[in-house]
């Protein structure tokens, strides 16, 4: 069953068609991977309510007429049968997608159209030269911008999904905090977090540790996260979660930090930086804001507290890809309501070393509203 409402397929499909059209496209070839290949992987899942799990697929969205989706193997034809909107499914397993693509269009679509390809920034080379040798387009047309741009703001179907989201990676860190102990490895402390994370409903993660023992200043976990590993955390650690748990195709992010016994001063001040550099961005978070009056308003905190601003990652719009949109010094946008904003200041510690920490927002017509409940204390266990 489709996790949203045709109401939503007809609201998306109807605006896609209308901004087609401003842009004078016949046809939008809508590529999709199973992979993390950048922020409009998700573009295919936005108009055809399918997330792909193997392999490559494409969506053929024609001005006029029904969407045919053509994927690599049956398993794929069948879930997006069974969950998406798309009545037209088609597979051809001795055939790659690419030459599925192909041998429909010649057949369906003729020659001479204005063809958009959403997107040429994930789509193979191989995939686009095999496009131009074999369709005759009358013009080739890079619009991903065309569904991305729309799925900044979210629905309140949409808004629905990001809440629950929210509320599993609580549950997710609020059980963590419970289970922690020393010894445990960060592959232990992954398996903690999927005891809750896998029976609420999150289809996917994006869950990294990241661990370094307080001593002098500390190592160097702060930030630079990764898959966990076989590393056993003992007193005198401290370990930095991101905490990303995706619910049908929406994700939600929340960083945190627990320690192994009392957090040492300088990471206690550290943290303290970051949660006042995080509020001070907060009160810029409103529609109509500047998307850079955030990262301006976190960066004099830091500076302040005696720290470098690290300038990426520090703010993003989150939905269909954990970063729809990086929000950085160079960013030009205005926020608008309806947008879910992963908030997270970050800053370096000296070489190799850095500290973040942040959740999740909703932007509101009259400001914000935090998706995530849970503490945002730096937990000493």
């Amino acid at each position: 069953m489709a996790s949203l409402s045709t109401k939503e397929r007809d609201r998306r499909q109807g605006q896609l068609r209308a901004d087609m059209k401003r842009a004078g496209l016949d046809v939008l070839i809508v590529y999709g991977n199973s992979g993390r290949l950048g922020p409009r992987t998700g573009n295919l899942a936005y108009v055809s309510n399918f997330r792909p799990f193997s392999g490559q697929q494409a969506m053929v969205f024609p001005l006029e007429g029904e969407p045919v989706l053509l994927v690599g193997v049956d398993n794929q034809r069948i879930e997006a049968l069974r969950t998406g909107w798309a009545a037209d499914v088609r597979c051809s397993p001795l055939e790659s997608v690419p030459e599925q693509v192909c041998g429909y269009m010649k057949k369906a679509i003729g020659a001479g159209k204005r063809i958009g390809i959403s997107s040429l920034s994930i789509m193979p080379v191989a995939f686009y030269k095999l496009l131009q040798e074999q369709v005759p387009a009358k013009e080739w047309v890079e619009a991903g911008d065309l569904i991305l741009e729309r799925r900044y703001v979210q629905s309140e179907e949409e808004i629905a999904l990001s809440r629950r989201a929210a509320g599993v990676a609580d549950k997710m860190w609020e059980h963590l905090c419970r289970n922690a102990r020393e010894g445990m490895s960060e592959l232990d402390i992954r398996m903690e977090l999927d005891r809750v994370m896998i029976p609420s409903g999150a289809w996917d993660n994006f869950n990294m540790v990241g661990l370094g023992n307080m001593a002098d200043g500390g190592e160097a976990p702060w930030g630079y996260i990764i898959p966990p590993t076989e590393r056993r955390v003992k007193r005198g650690d401290a370990v930095v979660l991101e905490i990303s748990p995706r619910v049908d195709g929406y994700w939600n992010q929340i960083v945190r930090i627990f320690t192994l016994g009392p957090a040492a001063k300088w990471l206690v001040d550290a943290y303290d930086v970051a949660r006042r550099a995080r509020d001070a961005a907060l009160a810029e978070m409103k529609p109509g804001g500047s998307m850079v009056g955030m990262v301006t308003a976190m960066q004099k905190v830091i500076e302040k507290g005696g720290y470098s601003l690290w300038p990426y990652g520090l703010v993003h719009i989150t939905g269909l890809d954990l970063t729809d949109y990086m929000i950085t010094p160079k960013s030009t946008g205005a926020l608008k309501a309806g947008m879910v904003l992963t908030l997270h200041p970050m800053f370096s510690l000296g070489k190799d070393r850095q500290l973040f920490m942040g959740e999740s927002y909703l932007v509101t017509g009259g400001g914000y509203e935090p998706l995530n409940r849970c503490s945002d204390q730096l937990v000493s266990l």
